[in-house]
């Protein structure tokens, strides 16, 4: 099994990415992985 994402470079990292660099650096299902592990406001 690979890493865990707590063992992932910060840089690396989906919500450490979406911060600094946007939603347009993520994929299509790191973003769905993001708001299905966290949900989304409002839904």
């Amino acid at each position: 099994m690979g890493k865990s994402i707590k063992e992932w470079p910060k840089s690396e990292r989906p919500r450490e990415r979406l911060l600094s660099q946007g939603a347009g650096a993520l994929s299509d299902a790191e973003l769905l992985a993001g708001v299905l592990r966290n949900g989304a406001e409002g839904i």
